[in-house]
């Protein structure tokens, strides 16, 4: 052997790996490597070690010889080589090379590692990575931590975060579940433990030898991880009963009582001043007490035998999201003044009437027997679902103006008029299963409509102007008499739907008189801003006009040009015009052709001289935003009143 070299190891003919680090402890001595060469009186010990563990660790992994080295790379990783110490990697090689751990065993230990009721993520994750060590790896040593993490981890809510992260990798899978170590303070979990009653000792959860009696050793719990308790989980036991001393747990933010046998509970909740989640679904409560806890945000009371609502409910100011299904409710009382969601599906409710309500913003009423829905002055209702009732009509939905989601199927309804005053704001309309043998047609003025259900139904036709709704991405008519459209086209689904109503517009509505676009080389500036700004010009070259249409610009604006009519080439920009600013010129009148602008969404008239509107100012209908200020009109002009997507004026 040389002293200033040591031959590979070779697994196959060297003979095992112990031999050769006692080889390597020779080798080291050889070369002045040997770490009691240096004596601890010397005053720089310390960095002569670790200049000395360097060199060791980088004489073996120099030496060691390639199959050797990518062992231990495979070993080693998620972490590089370049980080271990001599000690560790010659650890590594024991362990693989001379059989010292069995990787079979090692892996079944692995999978078996699950998390502890209460264990902190921490101790659970330091026990994977310690018992991955015996597992050979290798390469997918992240792969299989993350997977170890999702499986062990024995919490449904956070599984389900994990796992709908379809590229979820290693580093992340630590990160969320980290958190968990952070929200356990204050926390006890006594879910899904049989128990037919709460023991005692959660009632005075102050005292620290109480609660670690009542945990256990084994569950790694101390007791001021969970003091003051702030939440306490029972779910999923056989309680029947809860003891007025639950008043003593008043620094509780959430309960959770699910899945238990409880028939009623006890008048001292209302004494938990600060709770702000509680969760009572799935047992057999018919009533609640008179007053709950002030703070209350979350009620979750579904999967009960409730009859009427509870009157307890409506006097808590802070109550955002109420959760009564599959119930029995035949009627809703007053509701709570700061109510944002409201679940009552799965009931027998016959009438849903929600007037003046400031605050909701969603509203679930499927699978009742509704024969009555009144719905209006709901200023921030987004979603409203009454599918699955015995709606023959709906009333007008009036001053509801967030309204995006409307869902009635299976009732029936034979008319869609109820939508037309809430027709601007909705991107979904379901109306599926009814007996509708008509569409309004305002329904094409719907601009924001992404998703049109009216499948099953008694249409005879389709309004070929749906063919220009850009939003409508997915229209549903199958299960209708339709005539003049073939099933295989309707099999096809939207896009040849919308393709071939378009083939039956009529010629104004394709547009066909449109502009020649100019076979010229477009503007990069006009094409980068989509706008064209000619503010006191008072000619406009056309060439300027022709770069308008063949950089389809979005924006026009004409300010303080002394116009007395409209240029022909505004109207030749129908197309793709959806701002035009007209402000402070001589405008007496506006030409018909003004309706052609129907992607126009803002229009500035303001300080002309206009009189009147013309009729056909009712066509534009994705106008949201129109100044008439500093004109001459005697009245409101009529047409107004027609333009569905309006809200500012």
């Amino acid at each position: 052997m040389d002293s200033g070299t040591l031959e590979p190891f070779d697994p196959d003919s060297t003979g095992t790996f112990s031999d050769y680090a006692e080889r390597l402890e020779f080798y080291f001595e050889s070369v002045d490597l040997d770490l009691t060469s240096v004596f601890p009186s010397d005053p720089d010990y310390g960095a002569k070690i670790e200049r000395l563990k360097s060199k060791r660790r980088a004489a073996l992994l120099s030496n060691c010889g390639p199959k050797c080295y990518e062992v231990l790379k495979n070993l080693a990783a998620p972490a590089s080589v370049k980080t271990l110490s001599y000690e560790e990697l010659k650890n590594l090689a024991l362990q693989h090379f001379d059989g010292s751990s069995n990787p079979i065993k090692g892996r079944y230990e692995f999978c078996s590692r699950l998390r502890g009721s209460n264990e902190k993520f921490s101790k659970f994750h330091k026990d994977l990575k310690e018992l991955a060590k015996r597992c050979s790896f290798g390469q997918s040593l992240e792969e299989r931590l993350r997977d170890q993490i999702v499986v062990g981890m024995r919490d449904e809510e956070l599984v389900a975060r994990l796992t709908s992260n379809k590229s979820l990798v290693y580093q992340d899978a630590v990160k969320i579940c980290s958190e968990l170590d952070k929200e356990m303070t204050g926390t006890l979990n006594l879910q899904n433990r049989e128990m037919t009653v709460i023991p005692d000792d959660v009632y005075k959860l102050n005292d620290p030898e109480l609660l670690q009696n009542l945990v256990g050793a084994d569950d790694d719990l101390k007791w001021w991880e969970t003091e003051p308790i702030a939440k306490l989980y029972l779910c999923s036991n056989k309680i029947s009963t809860i003891t007025p001393a639950i008043a003593g747990l008043n620094s509780l933010t959430l309960l959770d009582l699910r899945d238990n046998q409880l028939e009623t509970v006890p008048e001292e909740l209302s004494q938990l001043e600060v709770l702000v989640r509680l969760e009572l679904s799935h047992n057999k409560l018919s009533a609640l007490p008179s007053t709950l806890g002030p703070a209350l945000q979350h009620i979750s009371l579904n999967n009960n035998n409730f009859e009427v609502m509870p009157p307890a409910l409506c006097s808590l100011r802070s109550l955002q999201t109420l959760d009564l299904r599959e119930n029995r409710l035949t009627s809703l009382g007053e509701l709570p003044c700061c109510l944002q969601s409201l679940v009552v599906d799965d009931n027998k409710l016959t009438t849903l009437h929600l007037e003046n309500h400031q605050a909701l913003t969603a509203v679930t009423c499927t699978n009742n027997v509704l024969t009555s829905c009144r719905v209006g002055n709901l200023p921030q209702l987004k979603v409203l679902s009454v599918r699955i009732n015995k709606l023959e009509f709906l009333e007008p939905i009036l001053n509801c103006p967030e309204l995006g989601e409307i869902l009635v199927g299976k009732n029936f309804i034979n008319n869609l008029d109820f939508v037309v005053p809430c027709g601007a704001t909705l991107t979904v309309l379901d109306c599926s299963d009814n007996k509708i043998s008509a569409l309004p047609e305002s329904i094409t003025s719907m601009s924001k409509l992404k998703r049109l259900d009216v499948s099953n139904n008694n249409l005879n036709n389709l309004p070929p102007q749906l063919a220009l709704m850009d939003n409508l991405n997915s229209l549903a008519v199958e299960g209708n008499p339709l005539r003049a459209i073939r099933r295989e086209i309707i099999a096809k689904g939207t896009v040849a739907i919308k393709e071939y109503l378009q083939l039956k517009l009529a010629p104004e509505d394709l547009e066909q008189d449109g502009p020649t676009i100019p076979d010229i080389q477009p503007d990069e500036i006009m094409m980068q801003t989509k706008t064209l700004e000619v503010d006191r010009k008072t000619a406009i070259p056309n060439d300027v006009w022709d770069q308008a249409v063949v950089c389809a610009i979005v924006r026009l604006s004409m300010q303080y040009c002394g116009l007395t009519v409209i240029p022909e080439q505004v109207i030749n920009l129908r197309t793709c015009l959806q701002e035009l600013e007209l402000g402070s010129n001589n405008l007496h009148q506006l030409p018909p052709e003004i309706g052609k602008l129907v992607k126009l969404r803002k229009l500035n008239l303001l300080n002309n001289n206009l009189k009147e509107l013309p009729e056909e100012f009712s066509s534009l209908v994705a106008l949201e935003d129109l100044n008439l200020g500093q004109n001459k009109f005697a009245s409101i002009p009529e047409c107004l009143y027609s333009l569905p997507a309006i809200c500012n004026l």
